[in-house]
């Protein structure tokens, strides 16, 4: 499969990423009612326009942007959503874009937003991938409007965090400057519930509107049979209920996402 360019110009994100930091705040964030498909940061609504662009966390290189578009009303197995077009750059020429361009389906409902299906590549084609299938779930499944902070993340003296019977998955609220730019944020920690070795492990920082403007993936240490501490042994960690995520993706290396919110871009 070949790779989708698009020009440089067709975008707002600057080719270096831009000084990012992140303090803990003093104001308070209740709770926030986050619309997109998390975490792909697009809202199923006609007319919205998301950009998000990630980073290489050691060059601050600018990888990849990925620009989506809310086009049209659909109806996939009797329930109505939202087609949203998805279209890919990559500085990568030998990396294969799986939406490039594609299609993904979803919907708000009263509780929660919701993935209704993907048209994805496999070997060349185009697969048509939904909620009825198996596995779709897992692999994309429900979020829950709401993210809220009640204490699920427990701070530990040593940095790390363990997990009480709170249900929440904020962790904080933080001030975030991403160049000229200042957003008081949830933190949020989703990890994945059910692989022993800490399967995937997102960091997201919510601003009070329910955008995303600042995105890391962390894998478990041993998710992908080989030690990312040996290998990244400098990458941001985090450590929950003894098991230790390491900034690295499924690319196998580390990148910093970006929204076209955290540069104060209307689209």
């Amino acid at each position: 499969m070949t790779n989708q360019s698009r020009p440089e110009q067709s975008h707002p994100f600057p080719p270096t990423r831009p000084d990012i930091s992140i303090t803990e705040s003093t104001d308070k964030i209740n709770q926030i009612d986050c619309l997109e498909l998390r975490w792909w940061f697009a809202i199923p609504q006609l007319g919205n326009h998301t950009m998000w662009a990630s980073y290489e966390a050691d060059t601050l290189e600018l990888s990849s942007v990925t620009d989506m578009v809310a086009t049209a009303p659909a109806r996939i197995h009797q329930v109505d959503c939202v087609e949203i077009q998805v279209n890919e750059w990559s500085a990568w020429k030998d990396w294969p874009i799986e939406f490039a361009p594609g299609f993904i389906y979803g919907s708000i409902e009263q509780d929660e937003t919701r993935w209704i299906a993907v048209i994805n590549r496999k070997e060349g084609a185009k697969v048509f991938y939904t909620f009825l299938d198996e596995g779709f779930e897992d692999d994309w499944g429900k979020c829950e409007l709401k993210l809220y902070d009640d204490g699920r993340y427990r701070l530990q003296a040593d940095g790390s965090y363990k997990i009480t019977d709170g249900k929440g998955l904020g962790a904080g609220v933080y001030d975030i400057t991403i160049g000229e730019n200042k957003f008081c944020c949830l933190r949020v920690l989703d990890p994945h519930p059910s692989v022993p070795e800490g399967g995937e492990l997102v960091e997201a920082y919510v601003e009070r509107g329910g955008r995303t403007v600042f995105f890391r993936r962390y894998d478990g240490r041993f998710y992908r049979g080989t030690d990312l501490l040996q290998k990244y042994p400098t990458n941001a960690r985090i450590a929950i209920n003894g098991v230790v995520y390491v900034h690295c993706d499924c690319t196998g290396k580390p990148h910093d996402t970006i929204s076209n919110t955290s540069l104060a871009v209307h689209l």
